[in-house]
């Protein structure tokens, strides 16, 4: 999949960002294996990860480089990983397996698990625990271009980032307009258009072709570092709270392994060798388990969208 080639600018580098976060979470077959060995039991488990974790990259090249680590980690560690062979689920699969038992562990957004919350276990939901984990987005602006506030951007072009982890980024803006008294996100803006890469997402704002953009503060950290220009020409109008919006999770029924065991091998992965040297090849500090309180923020911002939504006279404008 190329993640050894030289990063020659912020569009690749975020897609291989893309790329490691999402094959740094199958470490959490990983530690399943660990922990089925350390038993000395052969276990099996039924995995899926929704289609919603990737974007922008090649698919192919991603389910090629999943099923040769599932059947590398089967062979070494002993344990029998049932999954998709085509590596990916859509959200409709997640939700009707996951309501028929057919599934153990899932890899999905915080979107999904609202729907199917009833029948996951939010005592254990695996998470990256290093500082760039949680998500936040910003909406940006140029400063010489006069937007100091919210409500300067009436009427105004917009550009939004369309990425996994930009999946509550809609409720967000939702939220803070109706905040701020603007109305329906459909009626204040002059336009909306959508990019996958950060690049086309801030570069057209920073070039005077867009009045804002909605995007992750990841992705534009790593423009700012590439083009520091671009941090002393662009300004936060707005910028969300941390949040976690992909995870592992395990379905309610699921008992095959000790979950005080899964959770130790989670947090010793970094101790052994084979751990270190994933870390180092997917570039993650750890993986950690954690409660349903670290999912309260996106869900706030996600219950919020919907009141306003659901308000009278809230629906899309006719014309």
């Amino acid at each position: 999949m190329g993640y050894q080639m030289p990063i020659l600018n912020s569009a690749s580098r975020f897609a291989v960002s893309t790329r490691r976060e999402l094959l740094a979470k199958l470490l959490g077959v990983t530690a399943l294996s660990c922990a089925a060995k350390a038993a000395g039991e052969v276990a099996s488990v039924r995995l899926a990860i929704s289609e919603t974790m990737v974007s922008d990259v090649n698919m192919n090249d991603a389910r090629a480089a999943m099923l040769i680590w599932i059947k590398r980690m089967s062979a070494e560690l002993n344990v029998r990983v049932e999954i998709n062979p085509k590596v990916f689920d859509t959200t409709e699969e997640i939700l009707r397996r996951v309501r028929r038992n057919e599934l153990d562990a899932i890899a999905l957004n915080v979107i999904e698990y609202r729907q199917i919350a009833q029948l996951l276990d939010s005592t254990q939901i695996i998470s990256e625990d290093d500082a760039s984990g949680p998500e936040e987005y910003l909406l940006l602006a140029k400063r010489a271009s006069g937007i100091k506030r919210l409500g300067d951007l009436r009427a105004r072009r917009i550009c939004t980032l369309k990425a996994p982890k930009m999946c509550v980024a809609p409720a967000w803006l939702a939220t803070i307009l109706d905040e701020g008294h603007c109305g329906p996100v459909d009626q204040f803006f002059a336009s909306m258009t959508t990019e996958t890469k950060v690049s086309r997402v801030v570069l057209p704002v920073f070039f005077g072709q867009a009045d804002a953009c909605l995007t992750s503060k990841r992705g534009f950290d790593t423009m700012c570092e590439l083009n520091p220009q671009v941090a002393k020409d662009l300004t936060a109008i707005a910028s969300s709270p941390p949040m976690v919006v992909d995870f592992y999770i395990f379905n309610k029924n699921y008992r095959g392994v000790s979950r005080e065991r899964f959770a130790r091998v989670y947090s010793d992965l970094p101790r052994s060798v084979s751990g270190r040297q994933l870390a180092t090849m997917f570039q993650f500090e750890s993986l950690a388990v954690k409660n349903i309180s670290c999912l309260a923020p996106a869900l706030a911002v996600i219950e919020a969208a919907e009141r306003i939504h659901a308000r009278p006279g809230a629906g899309p404008r006719k014309g």
